[in-house]
């Protein structure tokens, strides 16, 4: 009884509040809209302060550059963008940075011309020399000795085309009956060692490092060579560690060993 003559005192209070209409007052007058000169003159000065980032986007250069081509970020595209496009081409230079990147319909010459007609010129405007060599992931090699990529950058006469080492492991690997097989990462692996090799001065340091890093926080004394170089991950080996080429000679022999 008690909680039911709370409750219909706590209605009636209600109620009391609700009869009396509240005050609220005018909404304010709506501002006057700029003029069409005044919204041009923000445009102009918008683009003016963007003009600085596309300078230094189309002021990058490379003496070596690579050229590959992929669906994965087309795949993603959705609402109306969806199926506009089949295949993203980006082109970077040997420090990583990335010159141009674009989307196409169709990949090889017929969707990448006019992107390397404006690559070409860039760099004929800028006064930069044209670079040496280009890798990519198709198109590097012809019977009748001008390939497509070195027709398609016909600007660039001294232009040497060469095919991705990742993309030429690949080729081996087509061979492999399918990539979850337990043998395709140590075949990967060992594919990977016919083609590059650390630089023994870089290994050696990494090593030492590691002997004293184990020596002093783990207290892992009168290790060998070989269990240090067992406890270095691969993280460490990209860190730490330059590769480079066997060379071709060498590279060959080692790969005819392997297969």
């Amino acid at each position: 009884m008690r909680r039911a003559i709370q409750y219909l005192g706590v209605c009636e209070q209600f109620l009391a509040l609700c009869s009396v209409r509240g005050q609220f007052p005018p909404p304010p007058t709506m501002p006057t809209l700029p003029s069409p000169i005044w919204l041009l003159t923000v445009y102009g000065y918008d683009i003016m302060t963007r003009l600085e980032y596309k300078a230094r986007i189309t002021s990058t250069f490379g003496s070596i550059l690579k050229m590959d081509s992929t669906k994965k970020v087309t795949k993603k595209l959705a609402g109306i963008a969806s199926d506009t496009a089949a295949w993203v081409t980006n082109v970077g230079n040997e420090y990583g940075q990335v010159l141009i990147s674009v989307l196409t319909c169709s990949e090889g010459a017929e969707g990448l011309s006019s992107m390397a007609a404006g690559l070409m010129r860039r760099y004929r405007l800028a006064g930069v020399p044209p670079p040496q060599l280009i890798y990519v992931d198709r198109d590097c090699c012809n019977r009748d000795g001008v390939s497509k990529t070195a027709a398609l950058f016909q600007g660039w006469g001294q232009l040497v085309v060469r095919l991705d080492i990742w993309h030429l492991m690949r080729r081996f690997a087509a061979g492999v009956t399918t990539e979850s097989h337990e043998l395709y990462p140590a075949f990967m692996r060992q594919l990977s060692l016919c083609i590059f090799e650390v630089d023994s001065g870089d290994a050696r340091r990494l090593t030492e490092a590691k002997r004293s890093q184990l020596e002093g926080k783990h207290g892992m004394v009168g290790l060998t060579d070989a269990e240090v170089i067992q406890k270095i991950t691969r993280e460490e080996w990209r860190l730490h560690c330059r590769r480079r080429t066997r060379g071709a000679e060498e590279t060959a022999l080692l790969i005819q060993d392997l297969l």
